[in-house]
């Protein structure tokens, strides 16, 4: 079982005592408005649950507080690609409402990063949202990845074309700006 700490943030693997949460998180559609994971019924959240334990095609992790054991919300990666140099992974993420703006989505993405360049054998890390999800765009950017592209009118959400950023962080990045100030 993979453990990861911050300062604020238990990181661990899910745990099926962990459903009722994600529960709440995955079936808030004001919530999920932005991503394609979102769950109408217990059982389709408990077969998310069960994915992400298995952690057959990447590592997917529950943020906790460090302090009470609570659950805040999610960041993983799924293997996109296995190179001779190591892995490419595409990361993904999500909180709770009740936690937005206080700074443990950026807190455990970069965790998740430092676990994923220095012990996972990863070389790439991609990312992506709509160009109107500004939160996510501001945990990307805090978080070190870097700007690829920006894809106009590339994907259907919500009834109309909307465009996509790219973010990327690859592995020479991740040391050239050092863990630490990341």
């Amino acid at each position: 079982m993979v453990r990861l700490e911050t300062e604020r943030l238990l990181i661990r693997d899910y745990l099926e005592s962990d459903l009722e949460d994600l529960h709440r998180l995955l079936s808030d559609a004001k919530n999920m408005y932005y991503l394609d994971i979102a769950t109408s019924t217990i059982e389709e959240s408990s077969e998310n649950l069960k994915n992400a334990m298995a952690n057959q095609d990447g590592h997917y992790f529950a943020l906790c507080d460090k302090r009470t054991g609570a659950y805040i919300g999610g960041v993983g990666y799924t293997i996109t690609a296995e190179t001779p140099v190591g892995k490419i992974v595409h990361m993904g993420y999500f909180i709770l409402p009740e936690h937005h703006g206080l700074g443990y989505t950026t807190e455990g993405v970069k965790k998740v990063l430092e676990f994923a360049f220095e012990t996972d054998n990863c070389v790439r890390v991609t990312t992506g949202c709509y160009s109107d999800n500004t939160a996510s765009r501001r945990v990307m950017e805090k978080a070190g990845f870097l700007k690829e592209g920006e894809r106009i009118k590339a994907a259907w959400h919500d009834g109309e074309l909307k465009d996509r950023l790219d973010y990327a962080i690859n592995l020479d990045d991740y040391h050239k700006k050092g863990r630490k100030t990341m």
